[in-house]
């Protein structure tokens, strides 16, 4: 298994150009295909279970013998080729998440022309680094927005301090992200009693995000508007026009916080108050006033909780054409600092909640940088072909000003920290419309995670999780529409008792996922898994779960079904095959539907 594990990461790892990437398609697609045949055999057996979730084994026997893969009944090929979508009794669909990634999806990552190039020098190199970022951050943007690239040549870069970039318009690159590329260091404090930053050894970000204006608020009329929708009725549309960039705002009130079961009557300490939920859309149709957006809503506005209302905004300080790529970023730590306890109850099991890595000596010092990269503020930015180890969290955190970031082709390993709450949090996302394809987690906790109501309609495309310690998942209050499509990693989507977490997210989706996993349907909202391969039952944080819950939609276990990508097949359908081809590498898209 471990060797695998190793074969993969090799494999995997993109190197500096396109063209390399799909030179190792092949050699990927085996070991993945050797991955997976490991994975089974050690996994307990499912189709037992199978008659308990719709799909029985007889209906498994006939669609063997068709030789063809199941569809579900709420997503389907057509006749034309295109996906249907079944709407519930309210209108609710499964949401379309290809608006999710850079420029809203499809759009290539572009090759940014070198303005600074720096070369490695004895010392600490941030002062360098940082200088070079300045002045290609001063110079004019060309008509794409990009004012160039700061090339940081193969070597060793220490830097005693973060670095950052402000300014719309700039790279970050480095020559690979292997170990004899372009090598940041994160130097951890010497003094004794100095504390090291928690910061992000690369900060990237403008000083605020989408500031809502006011004085254009108009109240949505509809009394109900469904997930997926992206059409609505407000009094008046006379202030707003093609372009616009709105904020639609999803009330809830006391009254919704009571049907989830977390007003402070029934949940106690544990209860939420009353908030609403922002998506962040551009207008691209006025008739009357008859609203279309550019992409859906991902929980439903039901004026039984509040309504919703819209307003455009101004994001004049959220910066945007911004990267980072082709760099490996290493955080110092002690080595003498080792513990042998685990802090937390991730591994625990229903018969005995003690963690099962008690006893096991491990890297535990937490003084040195816990994030590689931190996107805050941003819009349309990118981070690809990343390398990070030793960090205490993440190799990138997208906070909630970001928004069409897209994150591809990186490593995270070996993560050194705790094994406890709020570490290891290798790929978060807290914005909007983010995307994450081909990139690995090794030693991660919640290694592919969405956090928090800023959290929404953001992606994770063919993604492995090797040693997680605990589940990939929406983490947070009310996150809403997170697509895990083609994820290999233990899964979950649901409530969390005794913690204030409580339902962590909302019209979550599970498509062709591997590993076990945990779905649970939330009051006023749904969650969803297709065609999973691995059991419905998960001991991470075993103690917080709630089995009195209702159980999750789920349609086919222990059989992927057509299509194979739910996210590209949606993208395919909104903007042509040749924008699918942009964004993938060879034989990731087939149009198998």
């Amino acid at each position: 298994m471990i060797i695998i594990f190793n074969a993969e990461f090799k494999i995997f790892c993109p190197i500096n150009h396109r063209i390399k990437l799909k030179s190792v398609k092949m050699k990927f697609i085996n070991l993945s295909i050797l991955f997976i045949a490991v994975f089974l055999s050690f996994s307990e057996p499912v189709s037992g279970f199978l008659s308990d979730f719709g799909t029985t084994n007889s209906d498994q026997d006939k669609l063997a013998q068709k030789k063809m893969a199941p569809t579900t009944k709420l997503v389907y090929p057509g006749t034309d080729g295109r996906l249907v979508y079944s709407p519930d009794s309210l209108g609710n669909t499964i949401p379309d998440f290809s608006n999710a990634g850079y420029k809203g999806g499809g759009v290539s990552l572009p090759y940014v022309a070198v303005k600074e190039t720096i070369w490695p020098v004895k010392g600490n190199s941030t002062p360098i680094i940082q200088a070079a970022i300045d002045r290609v951050s001063a110079l004019s943007p060309d008509a794409s927005g990009f004012r160039g690239a700061v090339l940081l040549r193969a070597g060793i870069y220490e830097l005693e301090a973060p670095i950052t970039i402000k300014a719309s318009g700039v790279v970050l690159r480095g020559e690979d992200m292997d170990d004899i590329g372009t090598i940041l260091i994160g130097k951890s404090p010497k003094e004794k009693g100095v504390k090291a930053t928690r910061q992000a050894l690369i900060n990237i970000g403008g000083t605020s995000g989408a500031v809502p204006l006011e004085e254009t608020r108009q109240v949505i009329q509809d009394k109900y508007v469904p997930v997926g929708a992206r059409t609505f009725t407000v009094a008046s549309a006379k202030a707003y026009k093609t372009g616009d960039m709105i904020i639609i705002r999803r009330i809830g009130n006391a009254e919704w916080i009571d049907e989830l079961g977390l007003s402070s009557e029934k949940a106690g300490r544990m209860s939420w108050k009353p908030f609403n939920v922002n998506y962040d859309r551009i207008i691209v149709e006025i008739k009357g006033n008859t609203i279309t957006v550019d992409a859906p809503i991902f929980c439903a506005i039901d004026s039984r909780w509040g309504g919703g209302e819209i307003m455009k905004y101004d994001d004049k300080d959220r910066i945007e054409n911004v990267g980072v790529e082709n760099l490996r970023g290493i955080s110092e730590f002690d080595p003498e600092i080792r513990i042998t306890a685990y802090g937390n109850i991730d591994r625990g099991s229903w018969d005995d909640p003690r963690p099962h890595y008690d006893g096991e000596e491990y890297y535990s010092d937490e003084n040195h940088y816990y994030n590689f990269i931190g996107i805050n503020n941003t819009k349309n930015g990118w981070v690809r072909n990343v390398t990070a180890l030793h960090f205490a969290s993440s190799l990138v955190s997208v906070s909630a000003g970001g928004k069409w970031i897209t994150i591809e082709d990186c490593e995270s390993r070996e993560p050194i920290s705790i094994r406890a709450g709020a570490r290891r949090f290798t790929y978060s996302l807290n914005g909007q419309l983010c995307f994450v394809q081909r990139c690995t987690s090794h030693k991660g906790r919640h290694s592919f995670v969405t956090s928090g109501n800023t959290s929404s309609g953001n992606v994770f495309l063919d993604c492995l999780a090797t040693m997680p310690y605990s589940t990939s998942e929406p983490h947070g209050t009310w996150v809403t529409g997170t697509l895990y499509d083609n994820i290999k990693a233990p899964l979950s989507a649901r409530f969390w008792k005794d913690i204030s977490i409580g339902w962590a997210g909302a019209n979550t989706v599970f498509w062709n996922c591997e590993g076990d996993y945990m779905v649970q349907n939330p009051p006023t909202a749904k969650n969803y898994s297709f065609g999973h391969i691995g059991l419905n039952a998960v001991v991470f944080n075993a103690i917080y779960q709630d089995f009195s819950k209702e159980r999750g939609h789920i349609e086919y276990m222990d059989v992927h079904i057509s299509p194979r990508s739910l996210y590209l097949n949606q993208l395919k359908d909104r903007l042509g095959t040749e924008a699918v081809m942009n964004i993938t590498i060879d034989g990731q898209f087939r149009q198998d539907s």
